[in-house]
């Protein structure tokens, strides 16, 4: 199976502190690591920001030292081809069906009985009901999974997440600005 994963920085192999760039909704993005379909749906995760800290060439101190400032750059990054070897995957047909099985490990801030992500209440547990829900899928012997057609900048892709970095193999590593 071939994956792609968009990322700001430029690596060599997976592991489990790579990072998301652009958020995914709902705080899912600590599940695992996040794939999808098509290169295409992966390019705007490997465009962002990096936050620059260095001296201005335009702003100094009374005593004439430049001042030290903080900026974010615009950054475009990698998309990676991904392989992933017959992997063992739980297959959500829809985002609403992936949410519902995750809802049984979220804690709402609420006033209502039985909140779900739905409402758009606040999310008090989001490592927690990740984990939670990352250990019940490998202890029935997942490797991640998918959601289907999930829309994300307006295009429709499937989704997928593994929790291993044992399973990926980078095939090939794309520039970003050499995306059509």
């Amino acid at each position: 199976m071939i994956v792609y994963h968009g990322s700001i920085r430029k690596f060599h192999h997976f592991e489990n502190e790579t990072v998301v760039q652009k958020k995914l909704p709902n705080d899912i993005d600590t599940i695992g690591t996040w794939f999808t379909s098509d290169i295409h749906s992966s390019k705007p995760f490997a465009i962002g920001t990096e936050t620059v800290i260095e001296k201005s060439d335009t702003e100094f101190w009374e005593d004439g030292e430049p001042k030290v400032v903080q900026y974010d750059k615009p950054v475009q990054g990698y998309v990676y081809k991904v392989y992933v070897g017959e992997p063992h995957i739980k297959d959500f047909e829809s985002y609403n069906l992936f949410m519902e099985e995750r809802d049984k490990y979220c804690d709402y801030l609420g006033k209502k009985r039985n909140i779900t992500w739905l409402d758009k209440a606040i999310l008090l547990n989001k490592e927690e009901a990740n984990k939670a829900l990352r250990q019940k899928l490998i202890n029935h012997h997942y490797d991640g999974f998918v959601i289907r057609n999930m829309n994300l900048d307006s295009i429709t892709t499937d989704l997928y997440c593994f929790f291993g970095e044992d399973i990926l193999q980078i095939a090939d590593v794309i520039p970003v600005d050499s995306i059509d």
